[in-house]
């Protein structure tokens, strides 16, 4: 026998060998099999952040689904997601060459793996769950035909004693694997425990406040902003909407700090520093909350207009810088920008010169039907409430047609308010000075014409009045 030719096979066959386990390192396979399941398409999908992204698309060969590429996957907990959008999820990490064998009846408790002890022990933790909801259920019904007190007691001693039993469970995993990737989730996903003994105040009293402080001060613990694998979890963005539109006082200064100190955070990971920018930008430019349009600004000006958001193209990056700059000028607290404008004597009214406790802008138009049930709601409160609170209103109508403007004016009963045409102004355009994309838009205004409410419907708009006032009212006296 040639030993050379032995030597040649034996050298391929380890070459080959070796690049097939090289392969499997670097890359995934992962195989699907779901018995009964009578379509012949599969999904994979990860998520990230709030949205799901269709990561691969596999077709069903010799009753196998086969997800596979040479590219290992980003860490996380992904999808395997039905044309009729049932799915059931998995652990990929470290492991990426492993099968999944379930039925289409059950998922969860008739999953069989192979391969990976990570999906292992998360559908033993998976079919722990789902006994225990089974009998959570049953405590449950058992609990609406009681009626007496010492019977819904024991049920409700029944419940804790399950809530326990998922904690001890928990708590075994994290103890026997504590560097599993299931691990970190059950970390980043569970809730801060609040100590049974509470502090006393200096009147020893027990205090109030501390339960929330303390909440607020552990609801992250264990939580690494800079891990992307939890990015590409349910949890990250869950945790994170929580905490800041929750748990946070809605107030721009808390905020604004907080918005930070998670960014700081996340720096670390490049994922996961772009999706809290994101992610705080996206929440505080579309927010309803009066004032929060000021953490908007300050993330503009801290992280857009210093390159810190490096991802972001030219024309994307300019609308945003702009759209801050507009709001910038209105945030509350600012001095209202002036307005000039035809009334309707033909003569030119200054917003600035009106001296008022209080003044309200009122952008309207004639056609708008919800300015036509707002404004008689405003005239008829200011006819009884104008001298008490000290109210003017500089009134700004949108149309062009000065007959259709002054008719309004007259039928609707409000000649004694400051009326003034939008579109003949002496000053820049209002629709850019104060940011008026619909009608009506409200803005309130102190006396010395500083912006202190605004974007306000009727209602709001009286009760913030009459709280604003009284507090003042109180003040003076003390």
């Amino acid at each position: 026998m040639n030993i050379y030719k032995i030597s040649v096979c034996l050298f391929i066959s380890l070459f080959l060998f070796n690049s097939n386990i090289e392969a499997q390192k670097n890359g995934f396979n992962i195989k699907i099999t779901i018995d009964k399941y009578p379509d012949s398409l599969l999904y994979l999908v990860n998520y990230y952040g709030k949205t799901n992204q269709i990561k691969d698309t596999a077709y069903i060969h010799n009753g196998n689904f086969s997800f596979e590429g040479k590219t290992p996957l980003e860490g996380g907990i992904y999808m395997c997601v039905t044309k009729d959008r049932k799915y059931f999820e998995m652990i990929v990490d470290k492991e990426q060459n492993f099968s999944l064998r379930t039925t289409n009846e059950d998922f969860v408790n008739s999953m069989k793996i192979k391969g990976s002890i990570d999906n292992e022990d998360f559908y033993s933790y998976l079919k722990f769950l789902s006994s225990k909801e089974i009998d959570k259920k049953s405590i449950e019904e058992s609990y609406k035909d009681k009626t007496d007190s010492i019977s819904k007691k024991e049920l409700n001693g029944k419940l804790n004693l399950l809530n326990e039993d998922v904690l001890a469970y928990k708590l075994k995993i994290m103890g026997e694997k504590p560097n599993s990737f299931l691990t970190t989730i059950l970390k980043a996903s569970k809730e801060p425990e609040i100590p049974t003994i509470l502090p006393k105040n200096d009147k020893g009293e027990t205090d109030s406040a501390y339960i929330y402080q303390y909440y607020k001060a552990h609801f992250f613990d264990d939580f690494n902003f800079a891990d992307e694998r939890v990015l590409r979890t349910p949890i990250y963005a869950t945790k994170l909407t929580k905490y800041f539109t929750k748990v946070l006082l809605q107030q721009a200064d808390t905020l604004i700090k907080e918005a930070d100190r998670i960014i700081a955070a996340s720096k670390s990971n490049k994922e996961t520093y772009k999706y809290c920018i994101w992610y705080f930008t996206y929440e505080t430019e579309t927010s309803q909350i009066m004032g929060l349009d000021a953490v908007f600004v300050h993330l503009v000006n801290t992280y857009y207009k210093t390159g810190e958001a490096y991802w972001v193209n030219e024309t994307v990056l300019k609308n945003i810088i702009e759209r801050a700059d507009v709001l910038n000028k209105l945030l509350l607290g600012k001095p209202a920008p002036n307005m000039v404008m035809i009334d309707t004597n033909n003569n030119l009214a200054s917003m600035l010169s009106i001296k008022s406790k209080y003044t309200i802008l009122l952008f309207w138009d004639p056609d708008c039907g919800h300015c036509r049930q707002e404004i008689p709601l405003l005239r008829d409160w200011m006819k009884e409430n104008k001298d008490k609170y000290g109210v003017e209103i500089f009134s700004i109508c949108s149309d062009t047609n000065l007959i259709k403007w002054k008719t309004f004016i007259n039928n609707f009963q409000i000649r004694d308010w400051i009326n003034v045409n939008g579109t003949r102004s002496a000053t820049e355009n209002y629709h850019d000075l104060y940011d008026v994309i619909s009608t009506p838009t409200i803005y309130l205004l102190d006396k010395d014409k500083k912006i202190i409410a605004k974007r306000l419907a009727y209602e709001q708009l009286v009760n913030f009045i009459k709280n604003d006032y009284n507090s003042k009212l109180i003040k003076e006296i003390k």
